[in-house]
């Protein structure tokens, strides 16, 4: 079902802009702290009529660092939504998702995203409103790993504080997941979209 959305992510993970405090080449810190939170919107399909699903992933940290070619990059960073966590404000379909997921088992949906270069990104989001970036994201939903490549747009920088969107498609399949049904008859579609927005705040690592 909502399954995705977890996913995300996602997702997510997808730390990646970054804030003006990493835009200078030369007089930015070498290092920095990021402290970051998301909320994970989620779209799913269904031979009946779509649904809308929510989450929010846990707080999370990362660190911004310099490569050596003075390009701002995130060397790893990972995000997880407890499947606890998601609804489609229906109980029983609630369930159901809980049950897909196995959540006993799995509780959480993991995501991560390595080897970021923010500078690029950045610039790529930077190009007017429709400015977008793609990345590659690291998602495990139960025991199932995948790569899912994600789009990041809407970068808005505010001093310490950093605001962007990653959107991506997933398969309920690709996760060896069996897509609820309803009385036999209604049955939740393969494909999930995901959209989290992320809310970061960077601060020189002390």
């Amino acid at each position: 079902m909502n399954i995705r959305a977890g996913l995300l992510l996602a997702t997510l993970v997808a730390v990646i802009p970054s804030s003006a405090a990493w835009a200078g080449p030369a007089d930015a810190p070498a290092k920095a702290r990021i402290l970051g939170g998301c909320d994970v919107a989620f779209l799913v399909t269904s031979t009946l009529h779509d649904f809308p699903g929510s989450a929010r992933c846990l707080p999370f940290e990362a660190v911004l660092a310099r490569a050596p070619t003075g390009d701002p990059v995130i060397p790893s960073v990972e995000v997880e939504v407890p499947v606890a966590g998601m609804e489609t404000r229906n109980k029983s379909r609630d369930g159901q998702m809980r049950e897909m997921f196995r959540s006993d088992r799995f509780p959480r949906i993991h995501a991560a995203a390595h080897d970021v270069n923010v500078g690029k990104l950045r610039e790529e989001m930077g190009k007017g409103r429709v400015g977008k970036a793609t990345l590659d994201l690291v998602l495990r939903i139960r025991d199932v790993e995948r790569k899912v490549r994600a789009t990041a747009s809407n970068l808005k920088e505010s001093g310490e504080r950093v605001v962007f969107d990653l959107d991506f498609p997933v398969s309920l399949r690709e996760f060896d997941l069996k897509a609820p049904t309803v009385l036999g008859i209604v049955r939740v579609g393969d494909k999930v979209t995901v959209k989290i927005t992320f809310i970061l705040t960077v601060s020189p690592a002390p």
